[in-house]
């Protein structure tokens, strides 16, 4: 295991630059996602980590050793990819053992190897299968396997998970957290699914067009976005972003919002420095589905909730949930009610904003206000 640090990395092919200046680090035992759009990208980050594309400039260090100019097979990694890239004609266990016997490993030596990762990933009766003879998830438990019984210092993950079903995808989180725990090796683990990054990271790196947008744990980053396209890119369903302006009223601040038709609200805002440069001026205001709800499934431990009047267009009932929208600074916006809310089509409802969690955001920079 190791701690795994990337200091100014910049990719370009040819004259396009694909990799803007990243810098990141994780710690020993961590597990870090990137995760952002397609293109974005993060595929070649983690190809730069592995070694298979050659960076353009700045340092990967492994540990306290810098990995750069080094063969993909001298870095100490293994990686699990979205095809599993298994040897169609060979057994599960030719499969998992054939990088030990490459590498001359004693018989037994390998057949211990196999045992221990067929017990942690529960593979044992598929030693003497074929590839074609398994399912989606049972071929990428092999594929882990066959990285696991490497003992590398870090596993890097190719959107490992992206060419299965629903439920199987729920499914082999689960086991890649767990077996995580297990293990408490270094992961670099590569998706487009930001649920899926909001369930595995203790950190995530969020990156677009190149650039490290914000890095932190899954809690900073869906709750202390930094900039407008965290907080929109992270959570599903995505943050409301509302347009307002920032008015001075008895001495405090306030966003004034359009709501529907001539209709409009007010909502208290933080009185900071940084806020008071905006008074007069255009802001966006930030809040997330379920800290908009009916006022009884509000939070009752919150300092600071606001109850509004708001028009429902909309209401999606989800099971557990009702999905109501509300059109708010000239946007449809969610709020996120409990599944028996009593609300009518076509008419005003009481909603219950959260202030406490609330965000608000420099619609000229899409940077974060404090």
């Amino acid at each position: 295991m190791a701690s795994l640090t990337i200091d100014q990395l910049t990719k370009s092919f040819g004259a396009v630059e694909v990799l803007k200046g990243i810098d990141l680090d994780i710690e020993d035992g961590g597990f870090l996602v990137l995760v952002g759009p397609s293109g974005c990208g993060k595929s070649t980050l983690l190809n730069c980590i592995a070694g298979l594309e050659k960076t353009t400039s700045g340092e990967i260090r492994i540990g306290d050793r810098n990995v750069e100019g080094l063969h993909p097979s001298k870095r100490d990694i293994a990686m699990v990819f979205q095809s599993y890239a298994l040897y169609p004609n060979m057994t599960v266990r030719g499969n998992i053992s054939f990088g030990m016997e490459i590498r001359g490993v004693d018989k037994a030596e390998q057949e211990k190897a196999i045992q221990e990762v067929a017990d942690i990933l529960q593979i044992g009766n598929l030693l003497d299968r074929k590839p074609s003879q398994l399912s989606g998830g049972q071929r990428q438990r092999v594929a882990m396997g066959r990285a696991l019984v490497r003992h590398p210092q870090v596993f890097l993950f190719d959107e490992p998970l992206s060419n299965l079903d629903a439920k199987l995808r729920v499914d082999m989180r689960t086991e890649i957290k767990r077996l995580h725990r297990r293990m408490g090796t270094t992961i670099v683990y590569v998706t487009h699914d930001q649920i899926e990054a909001l369930t595995l990271a203790t950190k995530i790196a969020v990156l677009e067009a190149g650039y490290l947008q914000q890095a932190g744990s899954p809690d900073e980053i869906y709750n202390d976005p930094s900039n407008m396209f965290v907080a929109d890119f992270m959570g599903s369903p995505s943050m409301n972003l509302i347009d307002g302006l920032l008015l001075e009223r008895d001495g405090g601040l306030e966003i004034e919002i359009e709501g529907y038709g001539d209709t409009k609200i007010s909502l208290p805002a933080p009185d900071t420095a940084e806020m008071r440069g905006f008074v007069g001026k255009p802001i966006v205001f930030g809040i997330r589905p379920e800290a908009m709800t009916d006022p009884d499934g509000a939070d009752r431990t919150s300092p600071q909730i606001e109850t509004r009047d708001c028009f429902i267009e909309v209401s999606q009932p989800a099971g557990s949930d009702t999905f109501a929208l509300t059109p708010l600074g000239g946007k449809e916006c969610i709020a996120r009610l409990r599944a028996d809310a009593r609300i009518e089509l076509g008419a005003f409802a009481p909603i219950s904003f959260n202030m406490t969690k609330a965000v608000f955001f420099d619609p000229s920079t899409t940077n974060r206000i404090r």
